[in-house]
């Protein structure tokens, strides 16, 4: 039996941010994606077991996924690209100031219809998990249980993907920071 293991990164440590303009969201962006993980929760035995039970660990190479894997010193591990969280859309706007809360919330609506400037978008980020995908069950063909640290959107476009090629879904994820979904394939 294969297994895949797709757990959502920790909770980024950013510091609060006053409300800011959809320009300046891109800088917040970069903050965020440049941010450190704060390296104190609740499930982090049960995280460091399944790290424990794996033999092969995988991450994006977006900070908060390569620090969510170095917080429990687990080395070696391989990092890719093809599984970066979904970016997100943003505009020279200066008019508005929100909180950046309320930005993402409202640049990844736009992005799900297509706004896609200064990112990648939702059509280009659905083929980069059917890639992601097809990596993960390449690697489960030599490994017995793969973990993936990686991010919500991402994850979750990946689940659907290992769904529709017939693994099954035996823990369902809740997106949150530190949850983790699990997948198995009768070999």
């Amino acid at each position: 039996m294969s297994k895949i293991i797709l757990l959502r990164h920790g909770e980024v440590a950013i510091e609060n941010y006053k409300n800011i303009s959809a320009k300046e969201f891109g800088k917040w962006i970069v903050a965020y994606n440049n941010a450190d993980i704060k390296s104190e929760f609740s499930s982090k035995e049960e995280i460091n077991n399944l790290l424990n039970k794996t033999d092969i660990l995988i991450c994006s190479n977006l900070k908060r996924s390569i620090r969510s894997i170095e917080i429990f010193n687990k080395t070696p591990f391989k990092t890719s690209a093809i599984f970066n969280e979904a970016e997100l859309p943003f505009s020279n706007w200066n008019l508005l100031k929100l909180n950046p809360t309320i930005w993402l919330v409202f640049f990844r609506i736009l992005w799900l219809f297509g706004y896609s400037q200064n990112c990648e978008s939702y059509k280009q980020t659905k083929q980069r998990a059917k890639i992601a995908t097809q990596k993960l069950i390449e690697l489960s063909k030599q490994n017995k249980t793969i973990l993936l640290i990686g991010h919500g959107i991402m994850n979750k476009l990946i689940q659907k993907e290992l769904i529709l090629k017939n693994w099954h879904e035996t823990k369902k994820s809740k997106n949150t920071n530190w949850d983790y979904g699990v997948f198995e394939l009768e070999t």
